[in-house]
């Protein structure tokens, strides 16, 4: 055979590469051809355009409002950490009741009266802090205002004795209507404790704030009644049932001279702008030094 019939294999290569290639740029076209026809609305032509992806900033915390802050717009101000419990029970009797998450055992409040004492803690009244707001007088430095919500019995059996031991004062807010209901205070115990304890409005049903008006008018109104008739709550003090103001409650307060009311919003700083949202410090079954004291 001779060596020209070799040439034509090569002949063949590149006819079939070529073959390949014209394959391999039909398929492109067509691809493109699609990816266009896909798009809705774009015309042969026309420019296609990305919207590029806008990646939001993080909204930055806001920066706590200082003293001078506070002072300068809702002033006078004044730092006092007024102090929130409900029931002072042993630990088994809480348990049983299903009232852990609002009690602190008397050894605990023994303990932090104890510890108020030993830091030189300045344990202020109701009247303390009304002189401050009307007068101008000045509350000490390191004051503590102690307050018990609802009206529980064993605030007299267990907490009372407590407190008599070192004299201090304290307040519990009353829902009038619940009054002389099992596990709650009797007016006589209510009148036992006056040399300590002052008592204030917590409603007649312990009614949150959301109601109507004519419905807080009624529940701030019978018990600010029921109080009055008793000698109780003389400089009219309030705390709000679930510890959230409203409008509705905040304007019924006012009609009827309140100028001091409670809620649980944390906080210890006192303003008498703010004197109808008045923050505390709610604490627990643990030391004092848990709860920034």
């Amino acid at each position: 055979m001779k060596k020209g019939n070799k040439k034509p294999k090569f002949k063949n290569i590149w006819i079939f590469l070529g073959i390949i290639l014209l394959v391999f740029l039909g398929l492109t076209i067509k691809f493109k051809i699609f990816s266009r026809e896909i798009k809705s609305g774009i015309k042969d032509n026309e420019e296609v355009r990305v919207t590029p992806t806008i990646i939001a900033e993080p909204t930055p915390t806001p920066k706590p409002i200082s003293f001078e802050e506070m002072d300068a717009k809702y002033g006078p101000c004044a730092y006092v950490k007024v102090l929130m419990y409900h029931h002072i029970q042993d630990e088994a009797v809480a348990k049983k009741r299903n009232q852990t998450n609002l009690n602190v055992t008397p050894d605990f409040f023994r303990k932090h009266l104890q510890y108020l004492k030993d830091k030189n803690y300045n344990i202020i009244g109701m009247a303390d802090l009304k002189n401050f707001f009307d007068n101008g007088t000045p509350v000490p430095k390191n004051s503590v205002m102690l307050t018990f919500d609802d009206g529980y019995k064993d605030n007299y059996e267990k907490m009372y004795p407590i407190l008599k031991e070192f004299g201090y004062k304290a307040t519990i807010f009353v829902a009038t209507g619940l009054v002389e209901n099992e596990d709650y205070m009797s007016w006589t115990d209510l009148e036992n404790m006056k040399d300590l304890v002052y008592i204030g409005n917590h409603t007649w049903s312990h009614q949150s704030s959301s109601g109507t008006k004519e419905k807080q008018d009624q529940e701030i109104g019978l018990a600010d009644k029921q109080l009055s008739e008793r000698g109780f709550n003389n400089i009219k003090i309030f705390a709000y049932p679930y510890g959230k103001p409203s409008s509705n409650s905040e304007d019924v307060l006012k009609n009827k001279g309140y100028e001091i009311a409670f809620t649980t919003t944390h906080g210890n700083i006192l303003c008498k702008k703010k004197s109808l949202e008045l923050p505390r410090v709610r604490v627990g079954d643990a030391p004092l030094s848990n709860f920034g004291l």
